[in-house]
């Protein structure tokens, strides 16, 4: 029987049907032996498993990475949608408020496809219609011919871009001054959705939402540090509501003179023994990438916990979403770079298992 619907959520009923969901994800064995495997073999093995509807729906058009990206991102928006579809109450307003970040992205992907000169169909294998705006809503921006028809057409979509940030793209000719807002919109949102409810674990949630700024934050410093920008340029992409980065503290370690000198400033935070091997291996290569990908299981290991803490609460649902994001980067990873030729241990490096 379908649960009753209720103000506060039917947090027992969503938590097991995601318990059994988080039972079916594909584990670390599976992923090496994706190594092994040709593209075609991807495919099938995934056609037998929960990428099943979408591997049949779509292996009659399609092969090769495309069929193995566009299934897995359906996939995704599927999976997400049954979620909604069965949480109810201040359970599921929370949930829409956190899956609502899908809109940012795929807005920032179209956009970002409109700018490059991709192709639509190159555009839409990196859609993910899981927040409000649905798959047709997409197709009506993706056959849009500029950039800024695209940003008038976002006001019919509650998306409104203020005319200064629209006035700061036409000058610099860039697409991050959109960017920028689109995620500081997103953040802003759900920080006010989420911090004043008292629902089972909203507290650790807000929690995580604030670590999660605190990493977009962090990547934000380290990347354009290596690019070489002033202190002024990077403040202009701080996001607020972080736990640890306040403005006043992004501010001083944007002032350090170099990428090097700023990894030796991060030992005093929470998530610094996650990533410090990496910041010294980015003294060396004078990248990133590791670092990102330290971040990620950081966080993975981080909304681990937080379910545990709550098991029946927003929690468990908060981690499966993650988890599963993960898994279907794990995948197209793999697929990229099997096309791209690259190495097998090279790509494993690169995969958060």
């Amino acid at each position: 029987m379908w649960p009753s619907r209720g103000k506060k959520g039917n947090y027992a009923y969503a938590c097991a049907r995601v318990r059994a969901k988080k039972s079916a994800l594909l584990g670390k064995d599976t992923f090496l032996k994706f190594l092994m495997m040709d593209l075609n073999e991807i495919g099938r093995f995934l056609g037998e498993t929960n990428y099943e509807t979408e591997m049949s729906e779509l292996g009659a058009r399609y092969e090769g990475v495309t069929l193995i990206e566009l299934g897995t991102s359906r996939n995704l928006a599927r999976i997400y949608k049954e979620i909604l579809g069965f949480s109810q109450g201040e359970l599921r307003d929370m949930v829409v408020s956190y899956l609502n970040r899908w809109d940012q992205w795929n807005v920032k992907t179209i956009l970002r496809g409109k700018y490059y000169g991709a192709t639509v169909d190159e555009v839409r294998e990196d859609l993910v219609p899981a927040g409000k705006l649905k798959e047709e809503d997409l197709n009506v921006l993706l056959s849009m011919g500029s950039i800024s028809e695209i940003l008038d057409a976002l006001t019919s979509y509650s998306m409104v871009i203020p005319d200064e940030v629209r006035a700061e793209y036409d000058s610099v000719g860039t697409l991050e001054p959109v960017e920028d807002y689109l995620d500081r919109e997103y953040y802003a949102r759900l920080l006010t959705t989420v911090g004043g409810r008292n629902a089972p674990g909203a507290r650790f949630l807000m929690l995580h939402i604030r670590r999660e700024i605190d990493e977009t934050n962090l990547m934000t410093l380290l990347k354009l540090k290596l690019e070489g920008l002033n202190a002024e340029k990077i403040n202009s992409f701080y996001i607020e509501g972080g736990e640890e980065f306040d403005k006043a503290e992004f501010a001083r370690l944007a002032t350090v003179e170099t990428a090097e000198q700023l990894a030796d400033e991060l030992a005093k935070f929470s998530f610094y023994e996650d990533i410090k091997d990496e910041l010294e291996k980015m003294k060396r290569t004078k990248s990133a990438t590791g670092i990102s990908l330290a971040m990620k299981r950081h966080t993975l290991k981080k909304a681990e916990t937080f379910s545990h803490l709550y098991p029946l609460s927003v929690l468990p649902i908060i981690d499966y979403l993650i988890r599963k994001k993960n898994e279907v980067d794990n995948i197209r990873i793999i697929a990229r770079s099997k096309e791209s030729g690259i190495d097998p241990e090279l790509i494993k490096r690169l995969l958060v298992i």
